[in-house]
């Protein structure tokens, strides 16, 4: 078939923020490790703002 790691279909505006939100972080301080649900919180609030 197909690659089983291939997104199964489209991604949304909210989900493209969250793991641009990610990458950013990994850049600015990769060693310091963050929780799931604070990292939410924190994306939520920037997405709020922005759109």
């Amino acid at each position: 078939m197909g690659d089983p790691r291939k997104p199964k279909g489209k991604m949304s505006s909210y989900a493209y923020f969250v793991q641009t939100c990610r990458e950013e972080h990994k850049k600015k301080s990769p060693e310091i490790p963050v929780s799931f649900s604070e990292f939410s919180k924190r994306c939520s609030a920037r997405w709020k703002v922005r759109f």
